[in-house]
């Protein structure tokens, strides 16, 4: 934090600084403008490390527009990554090979690889993280979570072990399986933090596009992730205009100022 400020000695609970290995934040990107962009990046740049430009997004933008997004959040030592999902359309369409060269075409370093609706194998999925890693030198984010309408196949401690084994650097963990109130879902949560380890694991907020998450929800599972696992846990999905009070409360000096933890 700034040094001779008025309020110095008023800091709060110690935070790593970037760059940092721990404590990451990721936030979404639904279309943010470049005005909004500057604003999030000269209020909270210090308090996020990727902006995820969510689902197809990288599409909607002009090829201009896209890169001077991507190069702007670099600027301000932020890495953009296209959503998941993006990746999954492209394989149904028959244009996966096509997807990372165009990655790459635009300027992102990190790409998430997800199988979340298609239907798609575990071989799948760690195959293009390892042409990612390999083939293009690009850093992957390896999403696990149960994929709808399948029922069986590997455990999600499984599968975080064997993207990381194929090159993942993050394991998000899908935001559906964090809003679960089954008591399997909350063990196999723990199963994976004890695979592959709290520093690596980034727990994805979920958002409206989840049946039954209102706003409320979004604020008690941020809080709830910091309480439990401490202000250095890594968190995604954060909404622009919540970063801000999410640094504070990692801080104390959110809701929680005041608190004798």
């Amino acid at each position: 934090m700034e040094e001779n400020h008025v309020f110095d000695g008023l800091d709060g609970k110690p935070r790593s600084s970037k760059p940092r290995t721990t404590g990451l934040t990721m936030v979404v990107d639904w279309g943010i403008g470049p005005n909004q962009q500057e604003d999030l990046l000269t209020v909270g740049g210090s308090s996020f490390e990727f902006a995820k430009v969510a689902v197809g997004m990288s599409r909607m933008y002009s090829e201009s527009a896209l890169k001077r997004k991507i190069e702007t959040y670099r600027d301000g030592v932020v890495e953009a990554y296209p959503g998941g999902q993006f990746l999954e359309y492209a394989e149904i369409i028959g244009k996966a090979e096509e997807y990372l060269p165009a990655c790459q075409a635009a300027g992102y370093k990190w790409v998430e690889v997800s199988d979340n609706i298609a239907p798609v194998s575990l071989e799948w999925k760690t195959g293009v993280i390892r042409r990612a890693v390999e083939e293009f030198g690009l850093q992957v984010f390896g999403e696990v979570g149960k994929k709808e309408g399948l029922s069986h196949g590997p455990t999600l401690a499984e599968d975080a072990r064997a993207c990381l084994d194929a090159g993942s650097s993050i394991i998000l963990l899908e935001a559906a399986e964090l809003v679960s109130e089954d008591a399997e879902t909350a063990l196999e949560v723990e199963e994976v933090v004890d695979a592959v380890g709290l520093d690596v694991v980034m727990f994805e907020l979920p958002g409206p596009w989840i049946e039954g998450v209102n706003p409320q929800d979004v604020h008690r599972m941020r809080r709830n992730l910091v309480d439990r696992y401490g202000n250095e846990v890594n968190v995604g999905n954060v909404a622009p205009e919540d970063l801000f009070s999410f640094e504070a409360y990692r801080r104390g000096l959110g809701v929680n100022a005041g608190g004798t933890d």
